[in-house]
């Protein structure tokens, strides 16, 4: 983060069934950290914080600062990705630090509330959330940007993979000095893939928890109306990919090669969160173990897409985390950030910018880094 903080800035609903809002129907809002030096870099990252899969979690969640701002901190800091050319810490920067509150990755709208079974309502305003944030930011600043990036963790990192075109389309039309419009999803791939157990179940009923996520990201898909194009979350350019499919547009894995930004993607191929929430292992039987391996051949070849666009750049470690320690993992004895610095500035491409620890969990077991969850 940023040093220092910034105060809560909560967006007006003065656009009817359109306005921003979160789950409960609060106000939606960010933290703005402004420059220290008076730099025209400017990065927007978005929070993760994983999904809500039907309504009566999303009406949970929208009990909680997932899901409602007013629990939210009146102040925080913002992380910036403008990284220094030799890959030793980040730039000061413009930085927006957008909060989750809509529990689909900023992707869904409906104009009316949205009946909970078993009483209660929803809100489902992410797209909006979004857009209302970026038309802020081009009114204070952003039109004047030099570069820009556009990050977020987990959930945010899908976000990142979903909404970066739609952004950099606004930052181009508003910035033109803007010469460099970059993404960077953080731990933000997250595979289609079954459960080691092949479970299924019922949303709004206690056996949901055991549906694999794929079928977890299609009912969302459904349930908070996400769409194609000006209006909806996710990309034409993914629908014309999947037409009988679109839910699939909700999922990095089936959407990023209709990416026209670059990004520098950060992921391990044993995605802690990942192993837990939709392999649903903790690998403690000789098949959930030879499974988890078998999840990171997995992670690859769903990873190969990336691989051939010579636009973008990646880091994937074995390191079996989520909250991953980027400034001192390392492949081919330079760091992550270090890797992600030669392709910002354009000192790698292609090949040159993809780096893939080939090693198996930990780096073999040699990695003794606590951020790596043990496998023995």
């Amino acid at each position: 983060m940023k040093s220092g903080s910034a105060p809560l800035t909560l967006l007006p609903q003065d656009k009817g069934d359109e306005s921003p809002a979160c789950l409960d129907g609060s106000k939606y809002g960010f933290y703005f950290n402004p420059s220290t030096t008076g730099s025209t870099k400017w990065t927007i990252s978005i929070e993760g914080g994983g999904w809500c899969y039907d309504e009566q979690e999303c009406f949970s969640r929208s009990k909680m600062k997932l899901g409602s701002s007013t629990s939210w901190a009146p102040s925080a800091g913002c992380g910036c990705m403008n990284v220094k050319e030799d890959g030793s810490g980040m730039d000061d920067c413009n930085c927006i630090y957008m909060p989750y509150g809509d529990g689909a990755s900023f992707s869904g709208f409906r104009k009316e509330v949205w009946p909970v079974p078993g009483g209660g309502n929803l809100t489902f305003r992410g797209i909006k959330n979004l857009d209302a944030t970026i038309e802020w930011a081009i009114a204070h600043g952003l039109d004047k940007a030099s570069e820009f990036v556009l990050t977020g963790g987990s959930a945010g990192g899908l976000s990142t993979f979903l909404h970066s075109d739609r952004v950099a389309a606004k930052v181009q039309a508003a910035a033109p000095a803007c010469k460099k419009i970059l993404a960077a999803p953080v731990v933000g791939y997250f595979l289609d893939h079954d459960n080691f157990g092949h479970t299924t179940g019922v949303p709004n009923t206690p056996t949901w928890n055991q549906a694999n996520y794929t079928t977890w990201m299609k009912y969302i898909y459904t349930m908070q109306n996400l769409t194609f194009g000006a209006d909806g979350g996710l990309t034409e350019a993914c629908e014309t990919k999947h037409p009988d499919e679109p839910g699939l547009c909700f999922m990095s894995p089936h959407m990023q090669d209709t990416i026209k930004t670059p990004f520098f993607m950060f992921n391990s191929k044993y995605d802690a969160w990942q192993l837990g929430n939709e392999f649903q292992s903790k690998w403690s039987t000789p098949a959930e173990k030879a499974g988890v391996l078998q999840y990171g051949v997995d992670f690859l070849k769903q990873f190969a897409p990336v691989q051939a666009e010579p636009k973008n750049g990646a880091m994937i470690t074995s390191c079996i985390c989520h909250g991953c320690d980027w400034a001192t993992l390392k492949v081919n004895g330079l760091t992550s950030y270090q890797h992600y610095a030669n392709w910002y500035y354009g000192k790698t491409t292609g090949a040159e910018s993809i780096h893939i620890d080939t090693a198996f969990p930990n780096g073999n077991g040699t990695f003794t880094d606590p951020r790596c969850s043990p496998f023995k």
